[in-house]
Parts: C-alpha cells; structure tokens; sequence
C-alpha cells in the first residue's frame, strides 16, 4: 500500500520520494516509543525521528501518519490513541515554530 511517497511493504514502512535520501521503519520496531518532553505522554519515536528530517515536508510527514496507523494495523501491533495524539501534538508544534522561522 501507498501513501505519497511512503510504501508499506511486508515488513517495513520505506521512503519512495527523493532517491537521495533514505528512511526505512522496521515493521516489528514501528511502535516503539519515547517520552515525550513533558513527559505525560509518550511519543511514537519513528514518526518523531521523521519530523526532524528537515528533507521532510509538511505533506510527506501526513502520508507518513497515515502509513504509520494503516501499518500497526497490518503488523498487528499495540496502539496507544493517546500516545498517537501526543505524537501528533509535538509534530505540530514543530510545524508552527517552523512557520514562526521563516
């Protein structure tokens, strides 16, 4: 399955857009998590590991979100709604302090 420039394969989630980058989510590793810096929730780490990318857009982070849920599906693994709102929340945040540089 497609999403943009993200391919969910059978054991991974790969970057497809700009060759000379490079960014692969090990299937059986895609829920694996961090705290986040408030430390009330955690974060998903692969998609934060994204929003640092800054070869990343905005556009390609959203089809990155969707591969990520459509993917923990598929691999049948834990899903936590509030640590994926948190996720999201921090992604945000980085987009708007983004904004606020240029």
């Amino acid at each position: 399955m497609q999403f943009g420039n993200w391919i969910v394969t059978a054991n991974s989630i790969k970057w497809k857009g700009n060759a000379s980058e490079h960014f692969e989510i090990p299937g059986e590793k895609l829920n694996a998590t961090r705290v986040g810096d408030t430390g009330q929730f955690q974060l998903y780490d692969w998609i934060v590991q994204a929003t640092e990318k800054e070869w990343l857009t905005e556009n390609d982070l959203y089809d990155l979100n969707f591969a990520f849920v459509y993917a923990v599906a598929k691999f049948r693994l834990d899903f936590n709604y509030d640590f994926f709102d948190a996720t999201l929340a921090y992604q945000f945040e980085i987009f708007e302090s983004e904004d606020e540089e240029q």
